[in-house]
């Protein structure tokens, strides 16, 4: 894949954003123990993991990376970092810890991945440098303690200086309209870039077809099943806007609804009345293994594999998928139960969230361990009042729905 052929290593072969760089390269130079610990912040594809490693590797540091599934929680956290504040490098060189994907970082209270992560920072003895792809209220207290610098997309004339400059590299040329055509879907993301034009540099394909439509989630679905030509197969996943990612590292609302594993997922199951059940069990198991896949290239940051992953999926579901009558669903329920679900989520969230102070733990614990033992207990008593004030008389309602719905069952 070109975004790993020419994966930038040297500080000073960086296009764009180059005050935001040489913010970063004297704030390095600059460092003292005490000093504020550093964010970069910026959308994927503008270079800040790229730079960071070149970075250490020009000011001769030993970097540790670390990613959002890292520091889930407190106990990982500190036997990755504890070692690193008290300890040399073991080839004698300065320590440079870099923490990626800040943003994906879990936000649920119980873990203690994040008060511990500001805790790190506050203290820390050897330089951090941290990055986000934007800015949102669970890293709040990263931004607060951090100096932060914005890295910016590739203006469109650093996108063709970027693009004039690889195909050189290559012996090729484009049209102007079709530069152009590149780096408006690129849209300053220079993945993106490197990736549209080695297809149709290499002609092995032609990515979007160069047309302003592209092949929706629902469309690409609902055709998915019906292809009998594993080529054309591969052309409509490579024409689509589904994207891979994993939830591991956090998503935005666009990349969640975009995710083609999650979208599989969901469809097969919303139509599972259709599927027998030897079938199932076998398509869960290939998407599964496919899943393991991507979240694999993920974890270790080996972004060349996904070069492969249409073809991974393909081999996976091509076969025992054919010709079944799946329809696309954003919800790996049925349609009609949806609206019922959700009122009813409404409420027992409600619910939840009052009991779990009683209980004194999470309400994401109390959802998952205390609320059906307490059902179970409470639905052999007679009682038509738990709570005890008037303010109350929402949750006795739904106490005693929960309680019939029970005893029904």
């Amino acid at each position: 894949m070109w975004s790993e052929k020419y994966r930038v290593k040297k500080i000073n072969d960086f296009i764009g954003n180059d005050q935001s760089r040489l913010e970063v390269v004297k704030w390095l130079k600059t460092w003292i123990k005490g000093m504020k610990p550093l964010l970069i912040i910026g959308p994927p594809g503008t270079g800040k993991t790229s730079f960071v490693i070149s970075l250490a590797n020009h000011f001769n540091y030993d970097l540790i990376e670390l990613n959002a599934s890292d520091f889930r929680n407190k106990g990982n956290l500190d036997l990755i970092v504890n070692p690193l504040m008290i300890n040399n490098s073991i080839f004698g060189k300065k320590l440079l810890l870099f923490f990626d994907e800040v943003d994906g970082i879990s936000g649920r209270e119980d873990t203690g991945g994040l008060p511990y992560l500001i805790s790190v920072l506050k203290n820390s003895n050897i330089p951090i440098i941290m990055a986000a792809n934007s800015k949102n209220s669970k890293i709040k207290e990263v931004i607060k303690n951090s100096k932060t610098i914005a890295f910016n997309s590739l203006s469109p004339f650093d996108s063709y200086l970027l693009l004039q400059k690889l195909l050189t590299e290559e012996g090729n040329s484009l049209k102007r309209h079709e530069k152009l055509d590149l780096i408006e879907k690129s849209n300053g993301d220079i993945r993106t870039l490197l990736n549209l034009l080695q297809s149709k540099v290499e002609g092995d394909y032609d990515s979007l077809k160069f047309t302003n439509s592209v092949i929706s989630v629902e469309d690409c679905i609902n055709t998915f099943f019906t292809i009998n030509d594993a080529f054309k197969l591969k052309t409509l996943l490579y024409q689509s806007d589904l994207l891979y990612v994993s939830p591991k590292f956090g998503s935005s609302p666009d990349e969640r609804t975009r995710d083609i594993v999650n979208a599989l997922y969901s469809s097969i199951l919303a139509n599972e009345k259709k599927i027998s059940h030897e079938s199932m069990a076998k398509i869960m198991a290939n998407l599964s293994d496919f899943d393991l896949y991507v979240n694999k290239i993920f974890e270790n940051r080996n972004w060349s594999l996904l070069r492969y992953a249409n073809d991974v999926l393909i081999s996976k579901l091509f076969e025992i998928t054919r010709g079944m009558p799946i329809k696309y669903n954003q919800y790996s329920i049925p349609f009609p139960l949806i609206g019922s679900i959700f009122i009813r989520g409404q409420s027992t969230r409600l619910l939840g969230k009052t009991l779990s102070k009683i209980f004194h733990v999470s309400s994401s614990d109390f959802g998952l361990f205390y609320y059906l033992p307490l059902m179970i207990i409470l639905k052999d008593f007679s009682f038509d009042i738990f709570f005890n004030t008037m303010d109350d008389a929402k949750l006795n309602e739904i106490l005693l729905k929960e309680k019939d719905r029970l005893q029904k069952r």
